[in-house]
């Protein structure tokens, strides 16, 4: 690791940070827009970024043009590109400016300098290993309670939005940034299906409001990973495949209780992002815009973006309808065998 990379407890304190985890990481933020060129310029751009607002299916959908995005968007994550560019995500290329914090031992929460979020932040492991949710699931879950004072925690699969397909990392950004957060209890009402509720653990189906999630409520860490673990083999079983089931994942903690949002995927991006000309879009969905944050970094996309592209988006890059009742269908078997005290 790069010497200097960790601001001490010192620097900290400057910034007013407390030794809740989440007051360190605001002071983290408010040291390096002090302290590094490129980060304070992502923020002064996201100041000025343009929205739209789409109501479809009664649920709220924001398009945000960001330019400062487009790296990540239009992000190569072949095998050959990858293997031929550096990781942006190891500590000995990040830029000298850049500080961080450490994070449970194995990892260091960084600022993402062309942020999405009024507060955006990516926490890459030490070390290089491929993204992989199934053995870090236990990490995105402790996140998530660390940072719960100000911050929803997100994980993108390697062929979800992740840009760095070769480096395990999360990101978190302000929470009730994302529709999704305000809308989840009324989605659970309106659109939404028990699937199981099994000693303290609550799982939800949603779909019918254009995109389509498998939610898990409880205060029992352990009984998450034994949801979770059910919901990873089904989903991989329905994949045909030995790589990581396609999903993204939301998740947050709030009044003693984690909920996790699971958006089950069937493709990385929409048929448009692959065409020419006039035709094209860039837009490349990950968990922030199954969150229904949208993000278009060519403005021509945004000035043309309509409520039926939208459409064709989600309905092209997330599980299918008869694929999602299998999924729920058969989790909801596993789940009625779970046994929590084992």
């Amino acid at each position: 690791m790069r010497d200097g990379l960790i601001l001490s407890q010192d620097e900290l304190t400057r910034f007013n940070a407390t030794e809740d985890t989440a007051s360190k990481v605001h002071a983290l933020l408010a040291q390096q827009k002090r302290s590094w060129e490129t980060l304070r310029n992502g923020y002064a751009g996201l100041a000025s970024v343009e929205t739209k607002v789409f109501e479809i299916d009664g649920f709220t959908c924001r398009v945000q043009f960001n330019p400062g995005r487009i790296t990540s968007s239009a992000a190569q994550v072949d095998e050959k590109s990858i293997r031929e560019r550096k990781c942006f995500l190891c500590s000995e290329n990040l830029p000298d400016a850049q500080r961080g914090l450490k994070y449970d031992n194995d990892y260091i929460i960084l600022c993402n300098p062309f942020p999405i979020f009024p507060e955006h932040f990516t926490i890459p492991h030490v070390q290089h290993i491929p993204q992989e949710i199934r053995s870090s699931f236990p990490v995105l879950l402790q996140l998530s309670k660390d940072f719960s004072e100000r911050y929803t925690v997100f994980y993108n699969g390697p062929k979800c939005g992740a840009s760095a397909p070769d480096h395990l990392h999360f990101q978190a950004g302000e929470k009730g940034f994302m529709p999704i957060e305000d809308e989840y209890e009324r989605l659970i009402v309106s659109v939404g299906e028990k699937v199981a509720d099994v000693g303290g653990l609550l799982v939800f189906a949603a779909e019918d409001f254009l995109r389509k999630f498998i939610s898990f409520e409880s205060d029992n860490a352990l009984l998450l990973q034994k949801g979770f673990d059910a919901f990873y083999s089904v989903a991989q079983e329905l994949s045909s495949s030995n790589d990581e089931p396609m999903l993204n994942i939301l998740s947050s903690y709030q009044d003693g209780e984690w909920r996790v949002i699971i958006f089950p995927r069937a493709k990385h991006r929409p048929s448009f992002f692959f065409e020419e000309g006039e035709k094209q879009m860039l837009i490349s969905p990950a968990a922030v815009d199954f969150g229904g944050v949208v993000i278009t970094p060519v403005e021509y996309d945004f000035d043309r973006i309509t409520q039926e592209h939208l459409i064709q988006m989600f309905n092209e890059v997330s599980i299918s309808e008869p694929i999602f009742t299998i999924l729920k269908d058969t989790l909801a078997s596993q789940l009625s065998f779970l046994n929590p005290e084992a």
